[in-house]
């Protein structure tokens, strides 16, 4: 439990971006190298800075379970250690940046995040004892979150870095004007455009300077286990040398679209490289360059974005081709009939009372069920997702489930049903453990779950409450975002384009609901009942349905006949570049 708390509350605080991962290097990890003379053994040296075996292999270990559980497979190890360990390269690079940005740290920012780290736990021998779990002390941990907190500033001080021209600004917005925008003035967007550029080359930046700080360092010492990690040439293509680093993380992105087939992610990602490297041999043929320190990855986008400007300057049109265009695609221009309105939704919780029946529902069903009708009671009484495959929860370790449904899981007997009814933030569950493996440390369980529902009693008695808050937006001495601070509102927030036939964007159909508002005056505050919710909306316009007409639409037709012509081009480029060699 200790060692769960420390997981979860150094993962928030300590992190850091790359243009290559997200890595959290100090997610827990068991670590085999806790003696003295491991702590001090030299991994390697780098620009003169010593790296010990400890740090080399927590990254490659924690790097390799992250993955893990994110693709459900086993990963090579092979290729998950040359990613950990360039990785952990590019860590110290980034710290060397940081001096001579001059990114400091104070004390009492470290001491914050430790403070936090340690309220987590009951007293200090817990938390001492998670730390040595870990493979660290105070000192190394202080050490760690004082280098994350160094490498996050440094990320944002290179964003911050860069500048963005009106000219870029006008061409970001002369190309999302009509899509992103949505026909929006300049100055309204203005901010979200120098945002999205700062991101887009403070990434490009960085990826830069990592690439030329890789070129110059100077990596000694490097103990013989890590020389087959070493960054190196895996292939060559036209004239293009691909590492075997950039090679490694494709395949390992590729590994969910093979199911884990390791072999077909490598001819996959071969493929998808080579492509890539024709698209931008195709690029240069038009006369498009790209700095050749980048990544590949960043060379491509680059090119394939310098490469569709080119082909929109080439589109040429006549005023006939933007009609035609315009009439081939009317619906896209004509207004359709919508509605905005303000929506907040209450939800009433069960009462102590609505949990006592739930309870001693479940305690009843567990008097009547047994282990041959388990599934046939769970499909009949489950309110749980689960239900309709008979309860059935497959295979868990520890930590996969809430605390208290794990304990019981762990302690009840293989072929058994638990002998009491289980309450967790989700319900009552009544538990089948069917297989425990206690070398995996798994265990094959069903459950029933009854959840607590809010009675026809408990839903009535918020009439009061719903009637009150209608005349408060009503009479404006609220607002929507003040209900946002009740704790029985679970959203609040403004919607436009409701649709006629009961589409509410981001949250999915309500024919009642579309209705109301609908036959709504503008201005009026309503609600309607929605099964055991309330709805609370205010209706804020209405816009009625109108053909569109071509000259008022007649610059945005421009825009999207050449974006359209441009996007033909481009694909057919693209298409010939493809690798169809089986």
């Amino acid at each position: 439990m200790a060692i769960r708390k420390f997981r979860k509350n150094m993962k928030p605080v300590i992190w850091v971006v790359t243009i290559f991962f997200l890595i959290s290097l100090i997610a827990g990890y068991a670590m085999s190298f806790r003696s003295s003379s491991a702590n001090t053994q030299l991994a390697f040296k780098l620009n003169g800075k010593k790296v010990t075996m400890v740090e080399a292999h927590r990254s490659m270990a924690i790097m390799s379970e992250n993955y893990k559980r994110y693709l459900e497979t086993n990963i090579d190890p092979e290729l998950m250690n040359t990613i950990a360990f360039n990785e952990l390269i590019n860590r110290n690079l980034l710290l060397e940046m940081a001096d001579k940005l001059k990114v400091k740290v104070s004390g009492s920012e470290v001491s914050a995040q430790m403070d936090q780290i340690k309220a987590a736990f009951p007293d200090k021998e817990q938390f001492k004892s998670a730390l040595l779990s870990q493979g660290y002390t105070t000192k190394t941990l202080e050490n760690e979150i004082r280098e994350n907190l160094i490498l996050q500033k440094t990320s944002e001080a290179i964003t911050q870095g860069v500048q963005v021209t009106p000219e870029e600004i006008d061409e970001y917005y002369a190309d999302y004007k009509y899509t992103m925008f949505q026909g929006k003035p300049l100055e309204e967007v203005k901010t979200q455009i120098e945002q999205a550029l700062k991101m887009q080359k403070g990434a490009e930046a960085y990826a830069k300077d990592m690439s030329e700080a890789r070129a110059k360092m100077k990596l000694e010492d490097l103990d013989k286990n890590f020389d087959a990690y070493v960054e190196k040439e895996a292939f060559e293509f036209d004239g293009v040398k691909v590492s075997n680093v950039e090679f490694d993380k494709r395949v390992l992105n590729t590994l969910a679209m093979t199911k884990g087939d390791l072999e077909g992610a490598k001819e996959l990602a071969k493929s998808s490289i080579e492509s890539e490297i024709k698209l931008l041999k195709a690029s240069e043929a038009k006369g498009i360059k790209v700095d050749s320190v980048l990544p590949l990855d960043l060379q491509v986008a680059n090119a394939v974005k310098e490469l569709y400007s080119k082909l929109k300057s080439e589109v040429t049109y006549t005023q006939n081709d933007l009609k035609e265009f315009f009439e081939e695609n009317q619906l896209n221009y004509d207004t359709l009939e919508s509605a905005d309105a303000n929506i907040a939704i209450l939800k009433v919780q069960p009462t102590e009372s609505d949990d006592q029946k739930a309870k001693e529902k479940a305690e009843d069903l567990l008097k009547k069920v047994n282990k041959d009708n388990f599934a046939e009671m769970a499909k009949n009484f489950s309110d749980g997702p689960s239900g309709p495959t008979g309860g059935a929860l497959g295979t868990f370790k520890k930590g996969d489930m809430v605390k208290p449904f794990e304990d019981a899981a762990f302690a009840g007997t293989p072929g058994e049903i638990y002998p009491e009814v289980v309450k967790t933030q989700f319900g009552y569950h009544i538990i089948f453990v069917q297989e425990k493996d206690d070398k995996a440390e798994t265990v094959t369980a069903s459950h029933i779950l009854i959840i607590p529902e809010p009675s026809e009693e408990t839903i009535n008695s918020k009439d009061a409450q719903i009637a009150q808050i209608v005349k408060d937006l009503t009479d404006k001495t609220i607002t929507f975002d003040d209900l946002k601070n009740d704790k029985d509102i679970v959203f609040s927030e403004k919607i436009d384009g409701i649709t006629k036939e009961g589409y509410i964007p981001g949250l999915g159909y309500n024919e009642e609901l579309a209705k109301a508002i609908y036959d709504s005056k503008i201005g009026d505050v309503g609600f309607i009942k929605d099964q055991k919710d309330f709805i609370i909306y205010k209706k804020d316009s209405q816009t009625d349905e109108k053909k569109a007409d071509f000259q008022e639409f007649e610059n945005q037709v421009k825009t999207d006949y050449i974006n359209a012509k441009a996007q033909e081009a481009l694909k057919e480029i693209e298409l010939s570049t493809q690798n169809t060699e089986n």
